[in-house]
Order: structure tokens, then sequence, then C-alpha cells
């Protein structure tokens, strides 16, 4: 996967959960989507104490 496929793929989910919280939520934009990548990488690192490191390793292949 390329920088660019995966910048496609996180703006995508931005927009998703940015347009679910402008509907239903109703935070302001720049507070969600704090929100929203603290409860992402908060997942990122629970997932890689159950195992699920490769996810971690390809983020840190790409720094």
């Amino acid at each position: 996967m390329s920088i660019f496929e995966i910048s496609a793929i996180f703006l995508t989910i931005t927009a998703i959960l940015a347009y679910i919280n402008n509907r239903f939520i109703g935070m302001p934009t720049t507070i969600a989507v704090m929100v929203i990548s603290l409860l992402v990488s908060i997942a990122a690192i629970f997932f890689g104490f159950l195992g699920f490191d490769k996810l971690i390793d390809f983020e840190v292949s790409l720094l």
C-alpha cells in the first residue's frame, strides 16, 4: 500500500465520521475529529496488546 492510498483511506474515514458527527451528535467538528482520533489511537494500542502488532509495525515503518 502506498502512502497515497493510506491517506485516501484516512481522509475518507474522517469525512464519514465528520458527517455522522454533524448529522447526529452535533459537536464542533475540530473537537469531534480530535476525540475520534484519540479513540482510534487507543484502539490501536489495545489491539497491539491483544497480539495484532502488524498495524503498529506498519505505522512505525511509515514514520
